[in-house]
C-alpha cells in the first residue's frame, strides 16, 4: 500500500472510531443534503433560488449490517470483522473521490424519553460526492455515450423549426455530434444543471463501479451490504397530492418522474398510462355489448380485441422509440456505462475500432450455460403447472361434486393452498433463476435484466393464467369423465358426491370475474395500502415518540437538546427506517400489468365487463404505484433504459395467444352457426360442455391463427409508412450535414449536385 493509501486508511479509521465514541458529532451529509433542499421551492426538481454552488452532494448511504452473537469471543471476533469491513468500505469510497461519514443507526426507543438508541449489528455510511467528481464522472458518462454513438440532441429553437418544417422539438447538435468537446464542456454552473437522478445515477456507479473504472466496488449483497438513496419527502408529498388530484398525467409529470427518479421509472408510468388510455376502447365495447344483452362469446367482440392488442402493441412499440429518442436514451442499452460490475469476463480483446482493450466472454460458453437453464425452469415450470393443478383440482372437487360435512369450510382449503404454497415455490424459482441468470455472465445490465425476466415470467405465466386454461380446456370437455371418476373414488371411500350442473360458459365467466376482481383487489390492498398503512403507523409511533423526548428534554435543558443534535438523530433514525423498507423492482408492477393484459386479450369474449374493471383498477394503479414508491419502498436507483425490454416481447406473444384463444372460446361457447361454426344439435350438451370435436378446433386454430399473423402484418406495414422520431431525427441530421458541406464546397461541384 502506497503512503496515499496508508493516509486515507488512517481517515478512514478515525473517521469509524470518532463515530462509535460520539454518534452525535456533526454530520457533514445532512448539511449538504438540507442546502440541496433549501435552494429550490418543495417539490421542485431543477429550479433554484440561489446561485451560490455546494461544496458536495449528499444522496446515498451504505448500509453495513453484522451478526450479533451472544457469547462473548464471537462476539470479539464479530465486531473485529465489522471494524475490518468498515474501514474497507471507507478506504474505499474515498479512494474513489466521495467523502464518507460512519454513524450507528439509530431506532426509536420504546417507552423511554430519549426517543433514539443505537442498533445493534448495523452502521451506516453517508456517503457525500464533491461537485469536482461529480463533474468528473458527468463528463465521463458524456464521452461514453458519445463512443456508444448515441445522439447528441439539442431542443429545436420555435422559429427555426418551424422555418425548416421539423416536426420533433429536438435535433442533432452537429457540432457535438463530430466534436466531443463540446459535449464534456463544464463550468461552475454544471453541477447544480444536472438532475437529481442524473446525480444519483452517476453517484451509484461511482460507489459500486470496479475499481479499475474509479469506482470503489461496493456491491449490495442483498443482506449485509445495501446502497440506497433517500427519499425527498418534500417530493414524494407534493407528487403523490398532485397525481391524486389530475385524471390524467401528462408529459410534464413524466418529465419531472424522469428527472427525480430516472428514466426507467418515468417509462414504466408512460407505458401505464398509455395502456389505461388504451382500455377505453374495449372497456367501452364489452358495455356495449352488455348494454345490448350480449353474454359473451360473440366472434365480433373477439375479432376487435384481437385487433386491438395488435394495434396497442406496435403503436406502444412506436411509442416508446420515440420517447427514448426525444430523452437521449436511444440505444443506451449497450453503453460502457451499462456494463455489469458482476461480469466476469474471458479475457480481453482489442476494441477494432479504437485499439483498447475491451472485456469478452465465449459466446459457446454462454450458450452452453444457458441451454443448462432451459432444462432447470422447464423443470420448475413443470412442478408449478402440477402444483397449480392439483389445487385447481381439489377447488374443482369441493366446489362442484363434494356435498358431504364441512363443505363450505373446506370450500377455503384451495385458497389457503393457493395462497400458502404458490408464493413460497415461486420464491424457490426466483432465486434458481437469479442464479442461473448470473451463471450465464451477461455483459450489460439489459442483457440480464432481460434474461432474468424472460424467466421469472415464466413462472408468472403459469401461476396466473392457467386455472382458467385448465377450465375452460381441460374440465369442461371432459366433465363426466372427471365425474365417474369421482363417483368410483367416493364410493369407495364413503365421501357423498353430487353431479356438477353449472353451465360451462357460466363456469368460465364465474371464474374469469372472480380473477380479475379479487386478484386486482388483493394486488391493491396487498402492494399499496398494506404498506403505506404500516409506514403510518411506524411514522406516527416515531413521531410521538420524538415529541414526548422533546418536550422532555426542553424541560430538563438536557445537552441534546442544547446542542441541536435531537435533529440528526431524528435523521439517522429516518436513514436506517429506509434501509429496512423492501427495494422496489419494475418486475412486479410490469408483471401485474401483463397478466392483466392477457386476461383481458384471452377471455374478454367469456365477460365483456373485464376490460371495464382494468380501465377502472388502472388509474388507482397509476396512483396507487406512486404512492408504494414514495412510501413503502427504498427510493429506486436511477436507471437509463430505452424500452420496457422484454415485456414488449411478451405482449406481442399474448396476442398470438389471444387469436387462438378467442377462436377457440367462439367455437366452444358461442350458440350460433355460421363460418367454422357447426350448428348445434344437442342443447343440453352445448349447454354442459360446449363444441369438443377436436378436428374442428384444430381447424379453427389455423384458421385464427394465419389470420392473426395478416392482420398484424398488414398494420405493421401501414405503421411503418410513418417513421418513427429516430428515423426522422437522423435523416433530417444527413440531410443538413449534406447541405452543409455543399455550402462550403467549391462552385463546380456545387453545380454538379
Amino acid at each position: 500500500m502506497d503512503d496515499e493509501d496508508g493516509v486515507q486508511t488512517a481517515a478512514g479509521q478515525r473517521s469509524h472510531d470518532s463515530a462509535q465514541e460520539n454518534p452525535a458529532r456533526p454530520l457533514r451529509f445532512q448539511q449538504h443534503w438540507e442546502a440541496e433542499r433549501q435552494s429550490r421551492p418543495e417539490g421542485s426538481l431543477t429550479q433554484r433560488t440561489e446561485s451560490q454552488p455546494q461544496s458536495a452532494f449528499a444522496d446515498f448511504v451504505v448500509s453495513l449490517r453484522f451478526a450479533a452473537d451472544s457469547s462473548s469471543g464471537d462476539r470479539a471476533r464479530a465486531a473485529a470483522d465489522a471494524a475490518a469491513e468498515m474501514r474497507r468500505v471507507v478506504v474505499a469510497l474515498t479512494q474513489a473521490g466521495l467523502e464518507a461519514e460512519v454513524r450507528p443507526a439509530m431506532r426509536a426507543r420504546r417507552g423511554h424519553a430519549a426517543a433514539y438508541e443505537a442498533e445493534a449489528g448495523h452502521v451506516l455510511v453517508f456517503v457525500s460526492c464533491p461537485r469536482a467528481r461529480l463533474v468528473q464522472e458527468w463528463r465521463r458518462s458524456r464521452l461514453h455515450d458519445w463512443l456508444g454513438g448515441m445522439l447528441a440532441l439539442r431542443r429545436v429553437a420555435r422559429d427555426a423549426g418551424a422555418a425548416a418544417g421539423a416536426a420533433d422539438p429536438y435535433e442533432v447538435d452537429p457540432d457535438a455530434r463530430d466534436d466531443p468537446a463540446r459535449l464534456l464542456a463544464a463550468d461552475e454552473t454544471t453541477a447544480e444543471a444536472i438532475s437529481v437522478a442524473e446525480r444519483q445515477r452517476l453517484v451509484h456507479r461511482i460507489i459500486t463501479g470496479a475499481q479499475a473504472d474509479g469506482g470503489a466496488a461496493v456491491r449490495p449483497d442483498g443482506t449485509q451490504v445495501a446502497v440506497l438513496a433517500l427519499h425527498d419527502a418534500a417530493f414524494n408529498r407534493e407528487w403523490v397530492r398532485h397525481w391524486a388530484r389530475k385524471w390524467l398525467v401528462d408529459g410534464r409529470d413524466l418529465r419531472r418522474i424522469r428527472e427525480h427518479f430516472g428514466e426507467e421509472i418515468a417509462l414504466y408510468f408512460a407505458f401505464l398510462q398509455s395502456y389505461f388510455l388504451w382500455l377505453a376502447l374495449p372497456a367501452a365495447a364489452g358495455v356495449a355489448v352488455r348494454a345490448a344483452g350480449g353474454s359473451g362469446f360473440a366472434w365480433p367482440l373477439a375479432a376487435a380485441l384481437v385487433v386491438w392488442t395488435v394495434v396497442f402493441t406496435e403503436t406502444w412499440a412506436r411509442r416508446e422509440s420515440d420517447i427514448a429518442t426525444y430523452w437521449g436514451v436511444h440505444g443506451v442499452q449497450r453503453t460502457a456505462d451499462s456494463r455489469r460490475a458482476g461480469f466476469r469476463p474471458d479475457g480481453h480483446v482489442a476494441d477494432p475500432a479504437t485499439g483498447e482493450p475491451v472485456p469478452v466472454f465465449s459466446p459457446m460458453r454462454r450458450w452452453g450455460r444457458r441451454a443448462l437453464g432451459v432444462g432447470v425452469i422447464a423443470a420448475l415450470a413443470a412442478v408449478l403447472a402440477a402444483l397449480v393443478a392439483a389445487i385447481f383440482a381439489l377447488q374443482t372437487f369441493v366446489g362442484e361434486f363434494y356435498a358431504g360435512p364441512l363443505a363450505p369450510v373446506l370450500g377455503l382449503a384451495p385458497v389457503v393452498l393457493f395462497s400458502a404454497c404458490l408464493p413460497a415455490y415461486t420464491a424457490v424459482c426466483t432465486r434458481v433463476a437469479h442464479a442461473l441468470t448470473e451463471y450465464e455472465n451477461y455483459e450489460y445490465d439489459a442483457e440480464f435484466t432481460a434474461q432474468l425476466t424472460v424467466k421469472l415470467f415464466v413462472f408468472r405465466f403459469l401461476q396466473d393464467q392457467l386455472y382458467l386454461f385448465l377450465t375452460a380446456w381441460v374440465f369442461v370437455p371432459y366433465r363426466d369423465s372427471f365425474e365417474r371418476w369421482l363417483s368410483r373414488g367416493s364410493g369407495l371411500a364413503g365421501v357423498k358426491a353430487k353431479a356438477s350442473d353449472t353451465p360451462a360458459a357460466a363456469m368460465v365467466q364465474a371464474l374469469l370475474a372472480g380473477f380479475v376482481v379479487t386478484s386486482q383487489a388483493l394486488n391493491l390492498v396487498t402492494e399499496t395500502v398494506v404498506p403505506l398503512a404500516l409506514r403510518w403507523w411506524t411514522a406516527r409511533a416515531r413521531h410521538a415518540a420524538a415529541a414526548a423526548a422533546s418536550a422532555s428534554a426542553s424541560a430538563s435543558t438536557s445537552a441534546l437538546s442544547a446542542t441541536g443534535d435531537a435533529a440528526q438523530l431524528q435523521f439517522i433514525a429516518r436513514a436506517a427506517e429506509e434501509t429496512r423498507l423492501p427495494e422496489y423492482s419494475t418486475f412486479e408492477d410490469y408483471a401485474e400489468m401483463a397478466s392483466q393484459f392477457g386476461r383481458v386479450a384471452f377471455f374478454s369474449i367469456a365477460w365483456p365487463l373485464a376490460p371495464l374493471a382494468a380501465f377502472v383498477n388502472n388509474w388507482f394503479e397509476l396512483r396507487g404505484d406512486a404512492a408504494k414508491i414514495a412510501g413503502a419502498t427504498q427510493r429506486p436507483i436511477p436507471r437509463r433504459v430505452d424500452s420496457i425490454g422484454p415485456w414488449l416481447g411478451a405482449l406481442r406473444l399474448m396476442c398470438w395467444l389471444a387469436s387462438i384463444t378467442n377462436a377457440l372460446l367462439v367455437y366452444q361457447f358461442n350458440p350460433g352457426s355460421g363460418l367454422l361454426l357447426p350448428p348445434v344439435t344437442d342443447a343440453d350438451a352445448m349447454k354442459r360442455y360446449g363444441r369438443t370435436g377436436l378436428t374442428m378446433a384444430l381447424v379453427v386454430l389455423l384458421f385464427a391463427e394465419h389470420a392473426f399473423l395478416a392482420v398484424r402484418w398488414v398494420i405493421t406495414r401501414v405503421m411503418a409508412s410513418w417513421p418513427g422520431a429516430y428515423t426522422r431525427i437522423v435523416e433530417r441530421s444527413h440531410a443538413l450535414s449534406r447541405r452543409r458541406w455543399l455550402e462550403r464546397a467549391p462552385l463546380s461541384v456545387r453545380d454538379l449536385a
